[in-house]
């Protein structure tokens, strides 16, 4: 996940009022995996944005997910 501007050929999907911008690579990858679902963990031992590929929101336990915090 990066901060970047916006290609012609990149893929924008907004969804509550943020867009999101995904190249063809990563636009693919999604597609493959079921998607991907973004979540917001502030727990004592554990505080940022865990991303997990495929369709369940379930991030309690560690497999699939990734933090940034």
């Amino acid at each position: 996940m990066a901060l970047d501007e916006p290609k012609d050929e990149d893929l924008k999907v907004e969804e509550g009022g943020i867009t999101f911008v995904m190249d063809n690579q990563t636009t693919d990858i999604l597609r493959q995996s079921g998607g991907l679902t973004i979540d917001y963990v502030n727990e004592s031992y554990r505080k940022g944005y865990m991303l997990r590929l495929g369709s369940s929101s379930d991030c309690s336990d560690s497999s699939g997910c990734s933090g940034c915090g």
